[in-house]
């Protein structure tokens, strides 16, 4: 079974996505980019500067008009080139109208530079006012393009309307769509519309459940738009591993298994092996929690060491619970086991308290039935559980500046 499930999953993305995607050559650049690491912006190199020391325009425009460290000024100019203030100026009127605050315009640009560059009356503002048309509030416009600026880089009449309709069509009603589109990425629009409804029927002739279909076209709805045989093909590999078509599972196994080529999966599998479980044990650990396929080598390596060497959890306690393995170790796992630890040692909570609760315990419950319940006993316990999590502050986007 295991050969045949590999065989399956023998999937290369760019193959089946070469023959949709011929018309994103004529927006490479910016897909170049927007798939670039943020954190790479941050690592970048002092911009440079001119032949009389000053920052070129696009540069100077980033900083002055965002608060945009040089650093990433610099980088973002390698990929979009300003030259008329009074347009980009006229951009970010336009989102001002619409409702974006000032950290969405950051994020916006920040994302998608060449947002700058577009006609804000004839290409941007009909995109905004047609997700106003189908039902998107004032205020939900602004979040929903500010974590989706791939938005905007599509045609409203050959993508974006054909794509809406599509998903209507199979969901149902335009509450459903906007749902599903808040929740999900615009990149669906990168496909044809052609397969969304022959793959949809295979998920309903295998029994899968509309919420369930709901539930996947929330979380990638490009899916369902892929060439429909790799598409069976994965509904294949999911229900060869073993799991039903009609759990809630099904389509979160289909998810991963839709984005991870054979290498990939392959390499998973070799990972949680030199962990110790056997690959039959990693498929029944994936058709549990799917997603621990995603988790790097790393984050796995060393929950698992720590699960096994500190806390002196068994494989299989592991596998039958690998939800757990995707919490932070110094967010979560280390503060709560030192807190578990103080507590029986004092003999104040039972010696077989079942760690897997603890870990996987809102954070609100843990504080009220672990750390403030026996806050008397041990004073000291809070401020021990508190500082030893490493808490990470938000970030911080700058003010804009008002043209």
């Amino acid at each position: 079974m295991l050969n045949f499930l590999i065989a399956r999953l023998s999937l290369s993305l760019p193959t089946w996505r070469t023959t949709q995607l011929g018309f994103l050559h004529h927006n490479a650049s910016f897909f170049r980019y927007s798939f670039s690491s943020v954190a790479n912006l941050s690592q970048s190199n002092q911009p440079e500067k001119n032949g009389g020391g000053n920052f070129s325009f696009t540069v100077s425009y980033l900083m002055n008009s965002f608060g945009m460290p040089a650093e990433i000024a610099g980088k973002l100019s390698k990929w979009v080139e300003l030259k008329d203030p009074d347009k980009h100026d006229s951009v970010l009127s336009l989102f001002r109208n619409y409702g974006f605050s000032d950290t969405q315009i950051y994020r916006t640009v920040r994302s998608f530079p060449h947002v700058l560059l577009l006609n804000p009356e004839h290409t941007l503002s009909p995109k905004l006012k047609y997700l106003h048309s189908v039902g998107f509030s004032p205020s939900e416009i602004p979040g929903l393009v500010s974590s989706n600026p791939t938005l905007l880089i599509f045609s409203l009449e050959k993508r974006i309307i054909p794509h809406y309709e599509a998903l209507k069509g199979v969901l149902g009603d335009d509450w459903k769509v906007r749902k599903c589109l808040k929740n999900s990425r615009w990149n669906a629009c990168s496909y044809g519309v052609m397969n969304i409804v022959p793959n949809v029927k295979v998920l309903r002739d295998e029994g899968v459940p509309q919420s369930s279909v709901f539930t996947l076209l929330s979380r990638g709805a490009n899916i369902a738009f892929m060439n429909q045989s790799k598409f069976v093909e994965c509904v294949n590999s999911v229900k060869e591993i073993g799991i039903e078509p009609f759990t809630r599972v099904f389509v979160d196994a289909l998810v991963v298994i839709t984005m991870l080529n054979k290498s990939t999966w392959e390499l998973k599998l070799d990972i949680f092996e030199r962990c110790g479980w056997s690959r039959d044990v990693t498929l029944l650990a994936f058709s549990k929690v799917p997603r621990i396929m995603f988790f790097s080598e790393q984050k796995i390596t060393s929950n698992m060491k720590f699960f096994v060497d500190e806390m002196e959890l068994r494989l299989e306690d592991i596998a039958g619970c690998p939800t757990i393995l995707g919490y932070s170790l110094k967010q979560r796992i280390i503060p709560r086991w030192s807190v578990v630890k103080i507590l029986k040692t004092k003999g104040l909570i039972k010696e077989h308290v079942s760690l897997n609760s603890v870990i996987i315990m809102s954070e609100k419950r843990f504080q009220e039935n672990f750390v403030i319940k026996f806050q008397e006993s041990v004073p000291q316990l809070l401020e021990l559980y508190s500082g030893s999590r490493e808490l990470r502050p938000l970030p911080e986007f700058p003010t804009l500046a008002v043209s």
